[in-house]
């Protein structure tokens, strides 16, 4: 079969190069006889009956021992294990990468995970001869994957031609313009965006999101790697992916069942801010806030000396409750000193920074930073930020931020949205905004205090909303 290894390069070339060698070795080959065998037990395709009148995302797993990138994430010997992990918590397909090089696989461990778990599995692996995709019909695969990279259009349309008649489900994958005018002139249904370049293994999901937008809407759309969390899987539902592929990122969790709830519910996190007492903070972890914030700005109304704070804190990590629950502490203009100090005597999960903390100050900064923003074009510088928060100028007063600007905003970074938010108007806003989070402190507030009612209908109006 022809290929394109004359315009392949770096580790992708290394990859293939290897596969053609494995190749060369291999003995076995397939028969007509045996090709009319195999099409006898053409069934209809699990993977592609996934996406049959399914509203939310199919969620597909992946299981890769090591990469180019992450020589060790996992064991073999933890195999089924995961899998089996994987489908109690919501997993909706397995995706397998069979290659033994580069990413620690092996063909066997199709078979061994379908005699575990029922879901259907998408056997990844760089194909460029017809004799593997018989034996992926051997070994059970319900799909597998095309790389559009790797193959002229004749042999891609072929390859995709032979899978369904030994009734495999091909899946082709792209990552540019000349790769999707291949995929769209084969009889493929679904075609997958890699936001990993193979050649060198950056990842981009917006660029990834920009040509998912340009395959047309009679295939299914998946979006493939670059889910860190639920802002990546926003990005790619609102682009217009069916389905998105989680692979290094959920070998990586500490807590599968946790990053997997986490990023299939894709719903608007919560942060309630101002929190000043053991009680207030009982009653919002119970209500459901996904972030718990603490003013240490001493000219705010809302102040609350530290030494307070650590009681509170460690009373709540005693509860079962608040396991989940992160902890910010917020900071305006102060010493980088005392914000590390108080955010290590307090273990916060996150530093949130409000006046004009620049670059060099950020980078002193130990913990992870939410850092407000202007929206006035600056945003797009966000280094040494993992979120930006977009609030009105003035705390707690004027009108709401731009919800068009918002919106933006929010196609690039995992943003915070606050400033007036109250539980008549933020459903709206997390619909038309799709934001990472919100963020509200007056707005569950009666007469200067936090209101339990307010408290919980806000949160309930934010997760009612599904992105």
């Amino acid at each position: 079969m022809k290929n394109n290894n004359q315009k392949l390069h770096g580790i992708l070339l290394e990859i293939l190069q290897k596969k053609q060698e494995d190749l060369s070795l291999q003995k076995e080959h397939f028969d007509a006889h045996e090709f009319h065998e195999m099409k006898k037990t053409n069934k209809e395709n699990r993977f592609r009956k996934l996406f049959h009148n399914r509203q939310n995302m199919i969620l597909i797993g992946e299981i890769k021992f090591s990469s180019p990138t992450h020589p060790q994430l996992g064991k073999k010997s933890e195999l089924l294990e995961r899998v089996e992990e994987y489908e109690k918590n919501g997993i909706n397909a397995m995706s397998i990468i069979t290659e033994k090089h580069f990413f620690n696989g092996d063909i066997s461990f199709i078979k061994k995970v379908k005699k575990r778990v029922k879901l259907p599995i998408l056997q990844k692996d760089f194909f460029i001869d017809a004799n593997q995709i018989y034996e992926s019909k051997k070994e059970g695969a319900d799909a597998l994957l095309l790389i559009a990279r790797l193959l002229n259009h004749e042999t891609l349309s072929l390859f995709v031609n032979l899978c369904q008649a030994l009734g495999i489900e091909p899946v082709v994958e792209i990552a540019n313009l000349d790769d999707l005018h291949k995929a769209v002139k084969t009889k493929t249904n679904i075609i997958a965006v890699n936001a990993r370049d193979l050649e060198t293994f950056v990842v981009d999901v917006e660029k990834a999101c920009v040509l998912i937008r340009k395959i047309p809407d009679n295939f299914i759309k998946l979006g493939f790697s670059g889910i860190v969390s639920n802002h990546e899987c926003v990005l790619y539902k609102r682009a217009g992916a069916d389905g998105i592929l989680v692979g290094t990122n959920l070998m990586k969790a500490k807590n599968v069942a946790e990053f997997i709830s986490d990023i299939r519910h894709v719903q608007t996190k919560v942060k309630i801010c101002g929190v000043r007492t053991f009680e207030d903070a009982k009653i919002v972890i119970a209500a459901g806030a996904d972030f718990l914030g603490f003013n240490f700005v001493p000219t705010s109304k809302r102040y609350i000396d530290p030494q307070k704070v650590k009681k509170i804190i460690n009373d709540l990590r005693r509860m079962n409750d608040a396991v989940r629950t992160k902890f910010v502490g917020v900071f305006q203009n102060q010493s980088v000193d005392e914000v590390n100090h108080i955010a290590e005597m307090l273990q916060l999960d996150f530093v949130q920074l409000h006046g004009n903390e620049d670059i060099p100050y950020r980078e002193k900064i130990k913990m992870p930073i939410i850092q407000k923003i202007y929206t006035d074009g600056s945003y797009r510088d966000r280094s040494k930020s993992d979120y930006l928060l977009l609030d009105r100028e003035v705390q707690g007063k004027g009108m709401m931020i731009d919800i068009t600007i918002a919106k933006e905003i929010a196609r690039f970074f995992p943003v915070f949205i606050a400033g007036g938010l109250t539980q008549k108007n933020v459903s709206t806003v997390v619909r038309e905004v799709m934001p990472f989070a919100v963020d509200v402190a007056g707005g569950i507030e009666t007469d200067g205090k936090q209101d339990e009612k307010k408290i919980r209908q806000f949160i309930k109006k934010v997760k009612e909303v599904i992105l």
